[in-house]
C-alpha cells in the first residue's frame, strides 16, 4: 500500500482541508468586513484629508466675492471716484490678487465715452496703481469676453467665477471674479477681481502640496488644471488641461471620474435659450460651456445654497499609487470647481489592517491546535482498530489453514459491527465454495452453447447479405429467359444473339460468384491487399448493373474523375459501391421518382479525398438517417431489404481507412466516402 493511501494520512488531509477551508472563510469574512469598512470610512477619510484645502477654497471665495461685491456697490454710487476704489484694492494684503477693475457700458451714468474703464494692477512694490491706456495696448473688445457677457446676465448682488485662462501679458494662469453693477434696475457695468492661481505665494492651495502619498488636483469648468500634488505633477508634465493629458497611469483614473466631469448639473429652471445666447455673444464660450454658465447663473437667481457634491470610487488597480486606492471628488456648485484625491486603501484602512493582523495570527494558532487535538483523537478510536482488523487480515491470508479464520475486535461500536459482518460474509464464502464449482461447470457449458449459436447467427447474417445481392443477378436472369423465348418467337435468335446471351447470362452468373467470393473473403481476416484505382472498380461495378439501369430508366453521370489510388481489397469496394447505388435504384422505384439520376464524383483536395453518390430518390427519412448504418436497419419493407447491405458497406470503408457519411441533400440522398491523407 502507498502511504498516500493510508487512514492516518487521509484523516490528517482531511484535518488539513478542514483547517485551511475555516480560515479560508475567515479570511474572506474579514476581506468582505474590510471592503465594507472600507465604503463606510472612504468619504470619512477623504474629507477629514481635504478638509483644510476644502476650507480655504470656500474662504477665499467668500473673500473674493465680498471684495467684487464691493466695488460693484461703490462703482454704483459714484463710478467717477478714483480714489476710492484704488483704496479699496490698495487695502487687500492677498498676494493672490493680482488686478482688477471697473468696466462700464457705453456712456454710463453720464461719461461722454463708449468704452471707459478703471483699471489696476499690482506692481513690484505690491502696490495697486491704475492702468493708464488699457484699451490703447489691449484693443480687444472687453464687452464679448466672458466675464463680461457673462456678468450682464447675473441677478444684481450676485457674483460669478470665469473659467481659468492665461494672461496675455503675464502669462500667469488666472480667474476673474465678477459682479454685475447696476444703477437702480439697468445694468451700467462690470466690477472685476483677478485670482492668481499658480504662484509660489499663492496660499489657496499650500496644502495641495504638502500631500506626497496621495494624489489631488482641483479641476476648472473645462477641464483646466487648476492645482494639483507631486504625483500627478510628474505625470501630467507641461499640461494645463486634464484633457490633453496622454498617460497610461493616469487613464483609469479619467475613466472613472470622467463621467463626473461631463455631468452638468442643471438647475429645475434651466433656460436653454439663455446658454445660445452666450455662446452668440462671446467667442470665449462654446456650447458646453454655455450650459453651465447658464446653470450657474440660473443658481444664482433661484438663491439656491448648494452644497458641496461629494462621490467616492474604488479603483482596484490604481496605476498613479500602484495599489488599490479610494478617489473623491467634490463638486463646487457656485464655480464648477472639482477637487480629485486618491487616497492609498491601506492607508484608510491602517488600524483595521493592525487589528486583522492580530486576530488572523491567534485564529491560525488556534487552528493548528485543534487539528492536531482532533487527529490523536480520532486516531486512537477510529485508526488503531483499523489497523489491528487489517494486521489479523493479512495473518490469516499468509496461513492457508486460517483463511477463513474469524477476525476479533474490542470495539463496540460500528467498528465491531463491521467485524461481525465480515466474520458472517467469511462464513459465506467458506459455505460457497463448492456451489462456486458448480456455477462454474454450468457457465462454461452455457458459453460452449452461445459461441455455437453466434455462428449460426453470423452465418444466417453473410446469407441474408448474399440473398441481398443476388437478387439484381436473378432478376436480370429471369429477364434474360423472358427476352429469348420472346425474341425467338419473333425470329431475332440467330448465332450471334445466342453468343451475346450466353455472355451477357455468364456474366450475371459470375458477379453471383464474385458477390458471393466478396463476402467470403470479407469475414477472411488473412485476404491479401492490392494497390487499385477507384475509378477502374466504378468503372466495373457500372459495367455490370448497366443493364438493370437502363431497365429501370436511371442515368449515371461521373461528374468529376480525379485519380484516387487506394490500398486494399477492389473486390470489397466494388461491393460498397453496388450497394450505394442499388439502394438508390431502389428507392427509385418504391418512390415512384420519374426523372432518375445518379451522379459520382471522385475528388481529390489538399491530400485528401471523397467519392460522393447522390440521387434523386426523396432522401432517407428523418427518423432511420441517424441509424441507416446498423445492421438490420432499412428503409425498405421486410420483403425488399435486411438492413445488411449499409452495415457491411460500413465495414468495407473502415477498413480501407475510410467513413462512410450520408445526409440528404436537395430532393435526394448522398453518401460520401472520405478518405484520409493519401
Amino acid at each position: 500500500m502507498k502511504w498516500y493511501n493510508s487512514v492516518k494520512i487521509k484523516l490528517l488531509g482531511f484535518f488539513l482541508v478542514v483547517a485551511i477551508f475555516f480560515l479560508a472563510s475567515i479570511v474572506i469574512i474579514f476581506d468582505m468586513i474590510r471592503e465594507e469598512s472600507l465604503m463606510k470610512s472612504a468619504p470619512i477619510v477623504s474629507s477629514a484629508m481635504t478638509s483644510e484645502i476644502l476650507r480655504d477654497t470656500t474662504n477665499t471665495r467668500n473673500k473674493m466675492e465680498e471684495l467684487v461685491l464691493t466695488l460693484a456697490s461703490v462703482a454704483k454710487e459714484d463710478i467717477k471716484n478714483i480714489n476710492v476704489i484704488s483704496s479699496i484694492f490698495s487695502a487687500q494684503e492677498d498676494s493672490m490678487i493680482v488686478s482688477g477693475g471697473i468696466w462700464l457700458e457705453p456712456y454710463a451714468k453720464g461719461i461722454d465715452e463708449e468704452n471707459h474703464l478703471h483699471f489696476f494692477t499690482k506692481n513690484k512694490q505690491n502696490t495697486f496703481i491704475q492702468t493708464q491706456g488699457y484699451l490703447k495696448e489691449h484693443p480687444s473688445k472687453y464687452r464679448e469676453m466672458e466675464f463680461y457677457v457673462t456678468a450682464k446676465y447675473i441677478p444684481k448682488g450676485k457674483t460669478f467665477w470665469t473659467k481659468v485662462y492665461t494672461d496675455p501679458k503675464t502669462n500667469i494662469p488666472m480667474v476673474t471674479v465678477v459682479s454685475p453693477i447696476y444703477d437702480k434696475e439697468k445694468f451700467i457695468g462690470v466690477a472685476s477681481v483677478d485670482i492668481m492661481i499658480k504662484s509660489d505665494k499663492n496660499q489657496l492651495f499650500k496644502h495641495i502640496m504638502e500631500f506626497k502619498n496621495e494624489y489631488v488636483m482641483i479641476i476648472g469648468r473645462t477641464g483646466e488644471i487648476i492645482a494639483r500634488s507631486d504625483i500627478l505633477d510628474k505625470e501630467f508634465k507641461n499640461k494645463n488641461n486634464i484633457y490633453d493629458v496622454i498617460s497610461v497611469k493616469f487613464a483609469t483614473l479619467f475613466s472613472h471620474i470622467h463621467p463626473e466631469l461631463e455631468k452638468e448639473i442643471l438647475s429645475d429652471t434651466f433656460d436653454p435659450k439663455l446658454a445660445q445666447k452666450l455662446t452668440k455673444e462671446s467667442d470665449g464660450i462654446d456650447a458646453s460651456d454655455g450650459k453651465r454658465i447658464t446653470s450657474l447663473i440660473q443658481l444664482r437667481k433661484e438663491n439656491s445654497e448648494r452644497t458641496l457634491v461629494n462621490k467616492v470610487y474604488f479603483i482596484e488597480n490604481d496605476l498613479l499609487l500602484g495599489e488599490k486606492s479610494i478617489v473623491s471628488t467634490y463638486h463646487f456648485p457656485f464655480t464648477y470647481w472639482k477637487l480629485v484625491i486618491g487616497i492609498p486603501a491601506n492607508k484608510v484602512l491602517a488600524q483595521s489592517n493592525e487589528t486583522y493582523k492580530d486576530i488572523m495570527i491567534v485564529t491560525i494558532i488556534l487552528t493548528i491546535l485543534t487539528t492536531l487535538f482532533g487527529f490523536l483523537l480520532l486516531r486512537n478510536i477510529f485508526i488503531k482498530p483499523i489497523e489491528s482488523i487489517n494486521i489479523q487480515l493479512k495473518n490469516n491470508l499468509q496461513d492457508p489453514k486460517n483463511k477463513y479464520k474469524f477476525l476479533y475486535s474490542t470495539d463496540k461500536g460500528e467498528i465491531g459491527t463491521l467485524v461481525e459482518n465480515l466474520n458472517t460474509r467469511t462464513f459465506a464464502l467458506s459455505s460457497s465454495l463448492e456451489r462456486e464449482k458448480i456455477e462454474i461447470k454450468k457457465r462454461l457449458e452455457n458459453e460452449k452453447l452461445l459461441i455455437q449459436q453466434s455462428k449460426m447467427a453470423a452465418m444466417g447474417e453473410m446469407m441474408d447479405a448474399v440473398a441481398h445481392q443476388w437478387k439484381q443477378p436473378l432478376n436480370a436472369l429471369s429477364l434474360y429467359s423472358e427476352l429469348i423465348k420472346s425474341d425467338f418467337d419473333a425470329g431475332e435468335v440467330d448465332k450471334n444473339y445466342i453468343t451475346e446471351f450466353s455472355k451477357d447470362t455468364q456474366l450475371q452468373i459470375e458477379h453471383m460468384v464474385s458477390t458471393l467470393d466478396e463476402f467470403r473473403r470479407f469475414f477472411r481476416p488473412n485476404e491479401k491487399t492490392q494497390d487499385f484505382d477507384l475509378l477502374e472498380v466504378l468503372d466495373s461495378v457500372l459495367f455490370l448493373t448497366k443493364d438493370e439501369f437502363m431497365k429501370h430508366r436511371i442515368t449515371v453521370n461521373i461528374e468529376q474523375k480525379d485519380k484516387i489510388a487506394l490500398h486494399g481489397s477492389p473486390n470489397e469496394f466494388k461491393h460498397l459501391i453496388l450497394n450505394l447505388i442499388s439502394n438508390a435504384k431502389d428507392a427509385f422505384i418504391d418512390n415512384k421518382i420519374e426523372k432518375r439520376v445518379i451522379r459520382i464524383s471522385l475528388i481529390e483536395e489538399d491530400d485528401k479525398a471523397r467519392l460522393e453518390i447522390k440521387d434523386n430518390a426523396g432522401g432517407i427519412p428523418n427518423d432511420v438517417i441517424d441509424n441507416i448504418f446498423k445492421a438490420n436497419v432499412t428503409t425498405k419493407e421486410a420483403t425488399n431489404g435486411t438492413g445488411i447491405g449499409l452495415y457491411m458497406s460500413t465495414q468495407i470503408a473502415q477498413k480501407h481507412g475510410a467513413t462512410l457519411e450520408a445526409l440528404n441533400h436537395n430532393d435526394g440522398a448522398c453518401f460520401i466516402v472520405k478518405f484520409g491523407v493519401l
